[in-house]
């Protein structure tokens, strides 16, 4: 038999229809109401209650032994504030003895009764919120200890699962001595085998930990670049702020949005250089899971085979995962079939399921599910990645947009949001007033609440991708296929709003005194030209901000933004409407945005990205020593900081070491009482923060890791005893000379990593750029441009 669930089907059937079919023709023939909608609309309930449990409920690691789960655990505990609980520790607490010992005198059964007691104890009583709890790597052997992680798993909770390299697992277990070893490398992988299942049932989420995705990309290969390790920390935290809720790095639908859709059968041929340009001006990264089909590996595979499907899983989660690690971008995770215009094919439905079902667990923001069976099920099963309902008309026959016509896009849209977060309908255009009928459609249909993606694909189509609303896909030249016929770039979308007056140009501006050899012109600029932007920005050196012609601007219709520099970082603070909690809590403001009021007008809003730039300087500072031969960097929270100066940017040093997880510092000025200001103002942000008379005293200091000068044209003697520490990072916020005494000083020190003011002042600029336009600002410009005028000038 056959079910028509289509309401199109069935609905301009000639007359008697039906009866000719059951009378004449013997079919029987049985009505029902349709259920669908209701099964949908109970799991949008079910979805709404998972999304109201609490933040701070414990968030547990599973994995195999070796993997990483204590030393990434510790790392993400710090980060987000939680409680370390380590199971295995806690285990041989409680019981008084090792695990060795439990398992050589008792047995493993009687390790196991105590490690299920516990567990169940931990999350359900003494740690059952506010904590990270990491498991042993064989909790999942017992069913009682499955269902404890269950039952923790459906009260809203992360339930993570670190999935290993396993030649990396069973090189560490062979050196491991701390806990029963296993025979032979081949009994590790058994195990793991027979474990794997178990951890698919009670993990929420998984992370794929491997080292040599960040080096030469064979398996096994230890050749990693450096820093690869701190990479796979900061991304792990990345996925359990995104698990928990904390941050869910979501695209904003109050303006135009673009994501940018790769093509390539692998993510290796954007790496390193390529990924930020193509993705500038983007809000997020479509991630074509079927295009990935086109890999050599796969260009013929059977994926109804078992191996091959699960082969080609990995393969996917290991190009996720090198986004992650390569970008801060959303990911919109895509497997477009065949009838839709991708290439997966219609007979492995089963496989792309799974391989939906697989995005959400690894943590992708948005996974596009055609509007189908699949649908329904996924959209239950989303957890925090919000679901792009999507149907594609290559023909344009069928999704017709004019009122008088699109009964078909008006059910489509209907269904596409009763399984979805965001409804994504893509016609073909055949004349170019589909676009107008497009933008009408979209105009009727299209809310911040429930977000449409409607245009053309087409040549004579590309107009509708100029007026579509939000996460528009887009194209680059740098891609050497697009991802969809008629798909344009963002310079392309903005230089067309431009022209159709959808697009004002704006004025920007730097404020300060002297600023005539300024490099950020010429940064903002670049970055204007390369995304279509039709703005201006200009120097207007002035030795009082609050004179007319400043004045006029802030208040022009036309204002986009302006910087802010000394000696007007705190003087402007008086003519603004308002600070971000930042600005007012360093005390100091370099950047002015003008944002909407809710009323039709405009505030203004003063924002420091001074410290952001520091934060981001010293994070990358970070990798480069924790790959020197030297790299013996303390943890963050370890170490100990040394500013030097008292004045504005110090404040903004000092907000930014607190933001990076430093938790002693200490403050240099040559006026002491300057320094001792700063340190009463800001000793609520440190564990322990003082001033000190001299360098000389600040050498002193045992694990001195971090040193940011904030003083310009110091000619201060720096003690060489001040880089005792192995490894170190000393920044200089001043940028002329290129080679501060400070810097000089650390070069000498091969452990010590030197950070350039003009790498502080691009890092800025890139916050501002992306807080005045809400684009991804196209970063590498930006650099090339402040480099080619600072190379010239010293």
């Amino acid at each position: 038999g056959a079910e028509i669930r289509e309401r199109r089907c069935v609905g301009k059937t000639w007359p008697q229809w039906w009866d000719v079919l059951a009378r004449d023709l013997g079919a029987p023939i049985a009505g029902a109401d349709p259920v669908e909608e209701a099964s949908v609309e109970e799991a949008k309930a079910d979805v709404a209650k998972a999304d109201v449990a609490k933040a701070d409920v414990s968030i547990v690691v599973i994995g195999m032994r070796g993997v990483g789960k204590t030393t990434l655990g510790r790392v993400a505990a710090r980060a987000m504030g939680l409680v370390f609980v380590d199971m295995d520790e806690h285990l041989e607490s409680e019981v008084g003895q090792t695990i060795p010992e439990i398992v050589n005198g008792a047995g493993w059964a009687a390790f196991r009764q105590h490690e299920s007691r516990l567990l169940a104890q931990v999350l359900t009583q003494t740690h059952a919120t506010g904590a990270l709890v990491v498991c042993g790597g064989g909790v999942v052997e017992e069913e009682a200890n499955r269902r404890v992680l269950q039952q923790h798993r459906a009260r809203g909770a992360p339930v993570v699962c670190l999935t290993p390299n396993m030649q990396h697992v069973a090189a560490y277990l062979n050196r491991d001595r701390t806990r029963p070893a296993y025979a032979v490398t081949s009994d590790i992988n058994d195990v793991y085998a027979r474990r794997l299942p178990l951890y698919a049932e009670c993990c929420s989420h998984e992370y794929l930990v491997d080292k040599a995705l960040l080096g030469s990309g064979n398996a096994g290969d230890d050749d990693e670049r450096p820093g690869a390790w701190a990479v796979i920390e900061r991304d792990f935290v990345r996925l359990l702020r995104f698990a928990s809720g904390r941050d869910l790095n979501r695209v904003s639908l109050e303006h135009p949005s673009f994501f940018v859709s790769l093509t390539a059968p692998d993510v290796r041929a954007y790496l390193p250089d390529a990924l930020p340009r193509l993705t500038a001006g983007a809000h997020a990264i479509e991630l074509r899971a079927d295009l990935l089909l086109h890999a050599e590996a796969f260009a013929n595979a059977d994926l109804a085979e078992t191996g091959t499907a699960n082969e080609f899983v990995h393969y996917v989660h290991r190009q996720f995962t090198l986004l992650r690690h390569f970008s801060r971008l959303p990911v919109v995770f895509t497997v477009r079939t065949v009838p839709q215009g991708g290439a997966f094919p219609t007979s492995a439905d089963t496989l792309r399921m799974r391989l939906l079902h697989s995005a959400v667990q690894w943590g992708a923001e948005y996974v596009d599910v055609e509007v189908d069976s699949l649908a329904p099920a996924l959209y239950a099963a989303r957890q925090r990645s919000l679901v792009i309902a999507s149907f594609h008309d290559p023909s344009g026959t069928r999704l017709r947009w004019a009122a008088n016509e699109c009964e078909f896009a008006d059910e489509i849209l209907a269904r596409a949001r009763a399984c979805g977060d965001v409804a994504k309908l893509i016609s073909s255009a055949r004349s170019w007033k589909d676009n107008i009928d497009c933008l009408d459609f979209v105009k009727r249909n299209h809310s911040v609440e429930h977000p449409l993606i409607a245009l053309n694909m087409g040549y004579e189509g590309q107009m509708s991708r100029v007026t579509c609303p939000c996460l528009t896909p887009v194209t680059h030249p740098l891609l050497t296929t697009a991802a969809a016929p008629g798909q344009i770039s963002v310079a392309q979308v903005h230089q067309a709003r431009a022209l159709l007056g959808l697009l004002p140009a704006q004025r920007f501006a730097l404020l300060g005194s002297p600023i005539q050899q300024s490099p950020s012109p010429a940064m903002h600029n670049a970055a204007f030209a390369a995304l279509g932007l039709p703005h201006n920005y200009r120097l207007l050196e002035t030795a009082a901000v609050d004179d007319e012609q400043v004045v006029a601007l802030l208040r022009a219709a036309d204002f986009g933004g302006a910087s802010v520099t000394i000696p007007h970082k705190q003087t402007v603070m008086p003519l603004l409407d308002s600070l971000t909690p930042a600005a007012e809590r360093i005390g100091a403001v370099n950047t002015v945005i003008p944002v909407n009021d809710g009323k039709g007008g405009r505030k203004l809003l003063g924002d420091n990205t001074d410290y952001l730039g520091i934060v981001d300087c010293l994070r990358q500072a970070q990798l480069d020593c924790s790959g020197t031969a030297d790299g013996r960097l303390p943890a963050v929270a370890d170490a100990k900081a040394l500013v030097i100066g008292a004045g504005g940017t110090a404040r903004a040093a000092l907000f930014a070491l607190h933001t990076l997880g430093v938790r002693s510092a200490i403050v240099f000025n040559r006026t002491a009482a300057r320094a001792q200001e700063l340190v009463t103002e800001f000793a609520d942000l440190f564990d322990s923060l003082k001033s000190v008379d001299s360098l000389e005293q600040a050498a002193e200091t045992d694990k001195l890791a971090y040193i940011v000068g904030t003083i310009p044209g110091c000619d201060l003697m720096i003690p060489e005893a001040l880089f005792a520490q192995p490894a170190g990072v000393a920044l200089d916020m001043a940028y002329k000379p290129r080679w501060t005494p400070l810097l000089e000083a650390a070069q000498r020190h091969s452990g010590w990593t030197v950070v350039h003011g003009v790498a502080v002042l691009v890092e800025q600029g890139i916050h501002q750029f992306e807080k005045w336009t809400s684009l991804t600002a196209p970063a590498a410009i930006m650099g090339d441009a402040v480099y080619a005028q600072y190379n010239a000038q010293f």
